[in-house]
């Protein structure tokens, strides 16, 4: 029997997804309204306006709808909660399809999605907040009187708010629900995982020191509840004030996996793993791969320097887990990418007991410690981009980090002796990864062309 369920965009009727599960086929219906207005756009460059002359292809929905899903232990609690299979992805979005990253919004039923009725607020006190930090073990972080709430991709424990007002004017978490209501921030608390302390500090430091830099970042935060949770602000949301009504507009996004439809499996360049009988096969995201996205762009000059700026920041904080889903794009209408600020920085390489293998190889290097001058050289190759260009651009990041990383290691954002030993270790790592990168991409400006 095939289902249907109804695709929003605010107020606008976007599309039905057809979902027939004993063979597991899908299918997308554009609506004609929104095919007529000049603001829409694609749900992905896979799934275009234009319906092709193929039709879409039936997985290329299903993974577009798997990358709206949370993953680890926050999709496990949504299976069990709703009493669904993990293999299930149409039902799983059914269920939690109200709240996606980016503008779109599920819902079975088309008239029940549209507008109506008040939006409800929930508060959550820090008390509350701090105790089911405390308890997350035994009652899951996404689960809330109890019902299941969506969270955004990625392993660690998330929670969507919507924040009144800055938390230095004493802004106050929502648990909001309505069309025109949403979320404005993701809450990260800190793991206490002691293979990885001081996360939140940590994620907070390169992000900050990003921002710092003049990169273009999300917005951070420290709550202090009192454990330490990194607030961030979420860019794929506008406040929209007026008529005396608060309004949440949500903007399209999408991963570069979704970009490149690629299953999430893939958001690795070793899709397969590092073992050695399969270590050779890099059918996932790599930097080649994600620079290509480039090409789906109004300024494809702009995206590549974007792109490079990205790819050369995460080396010198040692961010070995940048991988297909950390980076993600706007989409524009009639289906153009821009690039969207930067999210997900952490300084990997500060925790001994974690894999430390490149999400994405420069050139053919997966280990951060082997990357040489041929192997930038190759990478900028693959990539499209003039090594020239790299070199400029290396040496300038690497001169503002070392200044920003050590000016952030003395924020009064970071409180105790712990915390502020961390990040000082932090600005260390930074001040010598740009020394580093700034006599590499030197060198790997004089390799010959026909060498690589």
């Amino acid at each position: 029997m095939t289902h249907a369920l109804q695709v929003w965009a605010d107020e606008a009727h976007v599309a039905a997804i057809e979902h027939e599960g004993r063979d597991d086929r899908w299918g997308l219906h554009y609506a004609q309204p929104w095919m007529a207005d000049a603001q829409s756009y694609p749900l992905s460059p896979a799934l275009p306006l234009v319906r092709p002359a193929s039709d879409y292809a039936s997985a290329s929905i299903k993974r577009f709808i798997e990358h709206l899903l949370p993953e680890g232990r926050a999709l496990d609690v949504a299976i069990a909660y709703n009493g669904l299979a993990r293999t299930n992805v149409f039902g799983l979005i059914w269920a939690l399809g109200a709240e996606t990253a980016g503008a779109l919004r599920f819902a079975g039923d088309a008239v029940a999605a549209q507008p109506a009725g008040e939006p409800t607020w929930r508060e959550i006190p820090l008390q509350e907040l701090d105790q089911r930090i405390a308890e997350r073990e035994h009652m899951p972080l996404t689960v809330w009187d109890g019902k299941v709430r969506m969270s955004v991709a990625g392993l660690q424990d998330k929670l969507l708010v919507y924040l009144d007002r800055a938390l230095a004017d004493g802004g106050r978490l929502f648990l909001v629900d309505g069309p025109r209501l949403a979320s404005t921030h993701i809450l990260k608390p800190d793991t206490g995982n002691p293979n990885t302390p001081h996360l939140a500090v940590n994620e907070h430091f390169c992000m900050s020191l990003a921002r710092r830099m003049g990169l273009p970042v999300a917005e951070v935060d420290l709550l202090r509840t009192p454990r330490p949770v990194l607030v961030v602000r979420r860019f794929d949301r506008e406040l929209q004030p007026g008529g005396g009504e608060l309004q949440v507009r949500r903007r399209h996004i999408i991963d570069a996996c979704q970009a490149c439809d690629l299953p999430v499996a893939y958001k690795y360049e070793r899709n397969l793993g590092s073992a050695p009988a399969v270590r050779h096969i890099r059918d996932g995201m790599s930097f080649e791969r994600l620079f290509h996205c480039a090409d789906l762009t109004a300024n494809k000059a702009a995206a590549r320097l974007a792109l490079l700026r990205w790819a050369l920041f995460q080396f010198l904080i040692g961010n070995s887990d940048a991988h297909g889903k950390n980076f993600s794009f706007f989409v524009r209408p009639g289906g153009l990418l821009e690039p969207t600020p930067w999210y997900d920085l952490v300084s990997v390489l500060q925790y001994d007991r974690f894999d430390t293998e490149l999400a994405m190889a420069y050139g053919d290097v997966f280990s951060h410690a082997d990357v040489s001058p041929f192997a930038l050289a190759d990478f900028a190759a693959r990539c499209g981009v003039s090594r020239t260009l790299m070199r400029r651009e290396g040496q300038r990041l690497a001169k503002l980090a070392a200044a920003a990383a050590a000016e952030q290691a003395q924020a009064a954002d970071y409180q105790d002796d712990a915390e502020r030993a961390f990040v000082q270790g932090i600005a260390t790592f930074v001040a010598a990864q740009a020394k580093r990168l700034t006599q590499l991409v030197a060198d790997a400006e004089r390799w010959k062309d026909e060498s690589l």
